[in-house]
């Protein structure tokens, strides 16, 4: 075993070295004559399908390379050349006997359109190319649907590429349904009809096209002798795209921004340049670093959480952030500031610790390559950006990026910078307070259980598929299978929303309980690191409890599952009055702790408003 995962690392690692499509296609082809054994870690392992229209392979080996390369454990299944109905379809294909977690299906437009199609087109009447269009989605519609029906997977579907020719030449738009409207019309409809499925993603891949040059995506050498749709360049860069969507599934996706500040945020040195001197504004030099400035700001209003590590006097850099008439980002957009002489590295540490997330879920943006590479070096888990030299690249750098993602975006995720900033304020009040208790009295804290509804359970899903240090169990549900849990009479599923005179965290507990007759067993309990250790966790076990007594219940069971990362749930159960552990599973890596009803009871923190819906 050892030798192969040795194999494998030398594998990918000449891919990073030399990231070209051949060199994906060539360790594809030599990590399946190692078949290297898939991860038992629920969060790396990842069963892929790909079916669709066309040659699959070499797309379907490019994204498990990439996967790879994220240290995921793809197990992949490739569908046959235009067998995506059959397989789709049929509920006891093959396809669903490897019952995929993520389904990629890529259907080319023209594939399920005759061949005439495109010669015939220009003397159809509206009826008939409206008949046309309705036939080309359905194809698509149909497997889609069903797969959603009869799989737990996520089902990816590309949208049609809207071609570059027409038969009508310039005057295609002052067609009735020209071709291009027929693609773009298409192309709404499969939003519409996917707009609320919690499942399905449509995946933009017209725009990539766009952004990749429509005329250079087709190799028709490839095309013609392979039916292999796209070419080796474009199917690279495809795969990134899929890559953001499983990034986003696996919990992969980043969450701060660490920004540099001379050079970086404002060009010039404010210890050197002074306020006047330094390069900010409507005009060049000045404006890139301002559009910059807001596309980071754009970030932030959608939930990226921002921090600065600068090197500088904290007087003079927080003088800009404070008053500079251009300056975009002020002091209330920063989670937490590192603004000293020290060096980069031992900051970004401490940022760490103090927003409470992992140095994974950073991205670092320095202009100075030196420093650069001492935080690539010694931190090897944060993302290390090279900010090109000429700042007119930032903003394009950024957008680039693409390691934000979420497959949904809830009013927590908009508002998370807000509860950072809010988090920071909490912290210079603590520091101040004369105990923690003292400290926890003047938060006016209020929790809010209640069982998940509707509106609740795309951020309960966020939070089961992303939360790992206060998760009990880490166990993970898709939101299909959490709607089930919540609406079957044998279980229940509760969040839990905090909020304090600094403002409202939103929801950011979920507990998962499975009811049997005299005894609830606590299956999944979790909260958000950003109210670890306002005793807000008590308060919830305690609603559930209450509810278990009322339901004459004699005992709850909670189970405690340790992985790399929720060192700090250890203890929960034993301090808050569960007791008699027993380590169980096969392993012996389960321990389950008993709360006897008739025996004791658990009490809301006094300094805690209880309300219960």
């Amino acid at each position: 075993m050892e030798e192969i995962d040795s194999k494998l690392q030398r594998i990918l690692a000449a891919v990073r070295e030399n990231p070209t499509y051949l060199s994906h296609w060539s360790a594809f082809k030599k990590i399946e004559q190692l078949s290297p054994a898939a991860s038992t870690d629920e969060k790396q392992s990842m069963r892929l399908a790909v079916i669709g229209s066309s040659t699959l392979e070499p797309l379907a080996a490019c994204i498990s390379i990439k996967s790879r390369l994220e240290n995921l454990s793809p197990e992949t299944w490739i569908g046959g050349f235009n067998t995506f109905r059959q397989e789709g379809l049929d509920k006891n294909s093959e396809l669903f006997r490897f019952a995929p977690d993520i389904v990629i299906l890529s259907v080319d437009g023209w594939s399920v359109l005759e061949d005439s199609f495109i010669s015939n087109y220009p003397r159809m009447n509206e009826k008939e190319r409206e008949a046309k269009l309705k036939h080309m989605v359905n194809e698509v519609v149909s497997v889609v649907k069903n797969l959603e029906k009869e799989s737990k997977a996520l089902i990816l579907v590309n949208n049609f590429v809207i071609p570059h020719f027409s038969p009508f030449g310039i005057v295609d738009g002052k067609q009735s349904l020209g071709i291009r409207e027929f693609f773009r019309t298409a192309n709404q409809f499969l939003e519409d009809t996917f707009l609320k499925s919690d499942r399905v993603q449509v995946v933009d891949v017209d725009t990539v096209a766009s952004s990749f040059g429509k005329s250079k995506m087709v190799n028709w050498n490839t095309y013609y002798r392979g039916s292999v749709s796209f070419s080796e360049d474009f199917t690279l860069q495809l795969a990134d795209e899929y890559m953001r969507y499983i990034r986003a599934l696996k919990g992969l996706t980043k969450k701060c921004i660490v920004l540099d500040l001379d050079n970086t945020l404002w060009g010039g040195v404010i210890g050197e340049d002074g306020m006047d001197g330094i390069k900010l504004g409507t005009t060049s030099p000045g404006v890139e670093y301002l559009d910059f400035q807001r596309v980071l700001l754009s970030l932030y209003n959608r939930g990226v959480i921002l921090a600065i590590n600068s090197k500088n006097n904290f007087n003079d850099a927080i003088e800009v952030i404070h008053d500079h008439p251009y300056q975009v980002l002020r002091e209330n957009h920063f989670a937490a500031f590192r603004i000293n002489w020290q060096t980069k590295v031992q900051n970004l540490i401490e940022l760490a610790n103090e927003i409470n997330i992992g140095l994974d879920s950073i991205v670092f943006l320095d202009d100075n390559p030196h420093e650069r590479e001492q935080v690539r070096q010694a931190l090897p888990d944060v993302m290390v950006v090279d900010l090109p030299k000429n700042p007119n690249l930032y903003r394009q750098t950024l957008e680039n990026l693409n390691v934000f993602d979420v497959l949904s975006l809830t009013k927590e995720d908009i508002e998370r910078g807000d509860m950072y900033v809010g988090k920071r304020m909490r912290l210079e009040l603590e520091q101040s307070a004369g105990s923690l208790e003292d400290f926890l009295r003047t938060l006016d804290l209020e929790v809010t259980v209640r069982e998940a509804t509707d509106f609740d359970l795309p951020r309960v899903v966020q939070l089961i598929g992303k939360t790992n240090q206060f998760n009990l169990t880490t166990r993970r549900y898709t939101e299909a299978e959490t709607r089930n849990l919540r609406d079957a009479e044998d279980s229940a599923v509760y969040c839990m929303s905090v909020k304090d005179k600094f403002g409202d965290e939103g929801i950011v507990g979920v507990a998962i309980v499975r009811k049997n007759d005299g005894q609830w067993t606590i299956d999944s309990f979790l909260m958000s690191c950003r109210v670890i250790g306002r005793s807000v966790e008590t308060s919830f076990l305690s609603k559930i409890i209450s509810d278990a007594r009322d339901a004459k219940v004699q005992a709850i069971e909670g189970e405690f599952i340790p992985t790399k990362k929720n060192a700090p749930a250890q203890d929960f159960y034993s301090k808050n009055k569960f007791g008699r552990p027993v380590q169980t599973g096969e392993d012996q890596m389960v321990t389950s702790w008993m709360f006897i009803l008739d025996e004791q009871d658990l009490e809301v923190p006094e300094w805690i408003k209880l309300i219960e819906e």
